[in-house]
């Protein structure tokens, strides 16, 4: 199943990617159980620009966006790594000089994943971190459920929330997606998909950095998409995203984005 949120919404799918620093646990876990082995899997994106929830106004990366992650796991437990390019850095919002190595995100994953009746579900935490940046370090939990209606049908459900302010998030600040996904045959899918968010109106950076919090309860798009799996490992993607409203109470834009995805 082709996996198109990637390159729209950096917190959908966490067991795309992997966490480096946490394999040192898996020998212990190997060894406490020898009958199953560890999972490793990856993908390499290019995308025509890196929205982030739905903010077309200011995209994470208004140029050609590269875009990696890796995971690793084991019976219900794994790690990840998800990262992308950037066209700005924290440190040169924060008065210093723009570097090209700080023009990067990187999102580290641990989750849990596990059968809850019909669905299947995932218990995570996210760190987000931008090198250079001051208080730009976050935390954000979640749970995602997805459950197949049919052999061709599944609908996702998750919300997350941020753990602690940030000078780009409160503490609280929630975020809720539903989407269902179809398989038109072998090589083409097809998925629709919409989000709201819940703004926090307080915090340690609200009405400073952060700014000024003018809409707490906010749709933040709907979108439609499509992939195309031209290889085994090669897929092609598409995403319409129909803009809502931002925290200040902005509305965002329509916009499409493409991308080429390399799994493995």
């Amino acid at each position: 199943m082709t996996d198109m949120n990637v390159y729209f919404n950096k917190a959908s799918h966490f067991n795309l990617y992997v966490l480096p620093s946490l394999l040192l646990l898996l020998p212990s876990l190997v060894m406490a159980e020898n009958r199953v082995s560890p999972e490793f899997s990856g993908h390499i994106d290019l995308v025509s620009k890196y929205i982030s929830r739905g903010l077309t106004n200011n995209p994470e990366d208004n140029n050609i966006a590269i875009q990696a992650g890796l995971n690793l796991s084991y019976q219900n437990f794994y790690v990840g790594y998800w990262g992308s390019t950037l066209d700005y850095s924290f440190p040169e919002f924060q008065g210093e000089s723009r570097k090209r190595s700080e023009q990067f995100e990187h999102d580290f994953i641990v989750g849990y994943s596990h059968n809850f009746g019909q669905w299947t579900g995932d218990i995570w935490s996210a760190t987000y971190y931008y090198p250079g940046g001051e208080n730009t370090t976050s935390n954000e939990v979640g749970l995602t459920y997805a459950r197949a209606l049919n052999e061709k049908t599944q609908v996702t459900a998750s919300i997350s929330s941020y753990v602690y302010d940030v000078v780009y998030a409160n503490q609280g600040d929630t975020f809720a997606t539903l989407q269902m996904h179809y398989q038109l045959n072998d090589q083409w899918s097809t998925s629709i998909e919409a989000a709201a968010n819940y703004f926090n109106n307080s915090g340690k950076y609200e009405g400073h950095d952060l700014g000024d919090t003018k809409r707490q309860y906010a749709f933040r798009y709907a979108s439609l998409g499509l992939a195309y799996q031209l290889l085994e490992n090669v897929n092609l993607s598409g995403q319409y995203i129909v803009g809502g409203y931002d925290r200040f109470d902005i509305k965002q834009k329509d916009l499409g984005v493409i991308g080429v995805s390399y799994t493995f």
